[in-house]
């Protein structure tokens, strides 16, 4: 666009901003463009930018998505997609839906008022969001970038820390309460050096003019903006935080939704629970003491369950023992298992140890995408073998301990047989 906005700017002048106003104007066509350069007419199916001469619609800046809806005249509509700011002059993304647009016609815009009003409702609750954060967390808080949507906004800002539970509620709650007492929301301009005496916020790395739009919500908030805002904040409606993260060192984000998105929010929330209620079969308040208890009683039946799981292989111990191959009189044992963690191999080994007299052993086990390893020496031998130093021979690399037992894992579950197999080639390596 920037390639021809210096022979637009000289030929249709500034487009005057309506839009704080009213939603809807006539206005004459100042500019037609087509593929990046100036037409004199558009005709239907045609993807255009067209310019006003003035116009209420909003373009996207300061964080604040740009207006869309309708330019109509006998015989034509437009469908505005999209309004872009170049300085002073407002684009509007469209496609031609009927008839014919020409250079200097009269025209009728209109904003799609729904979505406009969405956008405020987000635009004013991130300036309450904003204090409110200041409020709860301290006053280094500082705005590092926005978005205000139809369907959400987001505010990333300075902070250090993931914010906890108590204070994302306790943010929330600030805001929602900011809502209910309906400030009026006061729009004004003044000079900028008289904003900032007054304490009125700035964006850091904004670039202001000598006069400058205050848009001030009660005595709660006050903030340097030229976005679209509510009159009054109970407009809102209602205001739901659903995620705050991590977007860089030091910076975090939190997406938010108000009015209408909120309440959908809220009956998707509450359908999931009564869904949930309904397979328990119980009261949808009892929802969570059920879960809590299944939860329990599933480690309980985890626990018994490994309990059974351990007695069964301690009891194979002398099956295992019948399979263990002599090296220059030194038995080894290479045992796997199914579904045992690494506290059950470590207690086998010590059944095995003690049961071996004098030996090598080594077992492992796959469990939830990870095997784990047990070697173990009886102490006879730990002079001349080491377990920690046979598991990283197995392994590759992985765990480590003492010279009679060492344990460690890996998630190379394809090579477990392999691993198995290698440990008598390693004592026979070390018998050498």
């Amino acid at each position: 666009m920037m390639r021809w906005s210096r022979e637009i700017r000289h030929q249709s002048g500034a487009t005057q901003f309506l839009g704080y106003e009213s939603l809807r104007s006539d206005s004459a066509v100042n500019a037609i463009i087509i593929n990046g350069s100036l037409a004199e007419e558009a005709k239907e199916g045609e993807e255009i930018e067209i310019i006003l001469d003035k116009t209420p619609f909003y373009g996207e800046s300061g964080g604040q998505v740009g207006d869309r809806g309708t330019i109509r005249a006998d015989g034509l509509k437009i469908e505005i997609l999209d309004t872009k700011k170049f300085s002073d002059i407002l684009i509007h993304r469209a496609v031609v839906r009927r008839g014919k647009v020409m250079k200097d016609m009269t025209v009728s815009a209109m904003v799609d008022t729904d979505r406009r009003k969405a956008v405020m409702r987000n635009h004013t609750a991130t300036h309450l969001l904003h204090s409110a954060l200041r409020a709860v967390l301290g006053d280094h808080i500082k705005q590092a970038g926005s978005l205000v949507a139809s369907d959400r906004l987001r505010f990333d800002f300075t902070h250090f820390y993931a914010m906890d539970e108590r204070e994302t509620a306790e943010v929330e709650e600030v805001v929602n309460e900011k809502i209910l007492e309906n400030l009026h929301v006061g729009k004004s301009t003044t000079s900028l050096d008289d904003a900032i005496s007054k304490g009125v916020t700035a964006l850091f790395g904004e670039k202001y003019g000598e006069t400058v739009r205050v848009v001030k919500a009660g005595d709660f908030s006050a903030e340097l903006c030229g976005g679209t805002h509510c009159d009054a904040t109970g407009e809102i409606g209602l205001f739901k935080i659903i995620s705050e993260g991590s977007v860089a060192a030091g910076i975090r984000r939190i997406e938010a939704l108000t009015g209408l998105q909120a309440i959908e929010f809220y009956k998707t929330r509450e359908s999931e629970l009564k869904k949930t209620a309904s397979f328990l079969k119980i009261p949808e308040m009892k929802v969570a003491e059920k879960v809590e208890k299944i939860i329990g009683e599933f480690k309980l039946n985890e626990k018994e369950i490994d309990k059974f799981k351990q007695k069964a292989a301690k009891g194979k111990a002398d099956t295992i023992l019948e399979s263990a191959v002599s090296i220059n009189n030194i038995k080894v044992i290479a045992h796997k298992f199914d579904g045992l963690d690494m506290k059950a191999l470590r207690d086998i080994a010590d059944t095995l140890k003690n049961k071996i007299g004098s030996g090598v052993i080594l077992l492992a086990s796959a469990l939830n995408g990870q095997v784990s390893y047990v070697s173990a020496v009886t102490g006879d031998l730990t002079s001349q073998f080491h377990a920690g130093e046979i598991l990283k021979a197995v392994t590759g690399g992985k765990g480590g301990g003492r010279p009679d037992l060492a344990q460690g894992g890996t998630k190379d579950i394809e090579g477990l047989d392999k691993a198995m197999r290698s440990i008598i080639e390693i004592v026979k390596e070390k018998i050498k």
